[in-house]
């Protein structure tokens, strides 16, 4: 009899368990959901983003602008120097470059 009682109680306790699992998978489920929603609509300017400080989404937008212009600089600079070091040779698909002695 108390093999019985021990082993209901076991089940019993099983069956909670995985219903207390289920439910944590539903609420991961529902909270990734709504930060799917919440970045989305921050990334859409939809939703103002107040975690990023002060900073409006203006702000983050001249930011942007200023780094890719930034790169555009940095880029036009690095094929100005490769271009004044090499006077214009390029290597033609599958050469190689030359070995200097």
């Amino acid at each position: 009899m108390k093999i019985g009682e021990a082993a209901t109680g076991i089940g019993r306790g099983m069956q909670d368990t995985g219903m207390a699992i289920q439910r944590a998978k539903e609420k991961t489920e529902e909270l990734q959901a709504r930060a799917s929603a919440i970045d989305e609509l921050t990334s859409t300017g939809a939703l103002e983003d107040f975690t990023a400080g002060d900073q409006t989404q203006l702000d983050r937008e001249l930011a942007q602008i200023s780094t890719t212009g930034q790169v555009d600089q940095d880029l036009a600079r690095l094929k100005a120097e490769v271009g004044a070091g090499d006077s214009g040779k390029e290597l033609g698909a599958g050469e190689e470059p030359a070995q200097q002695p």
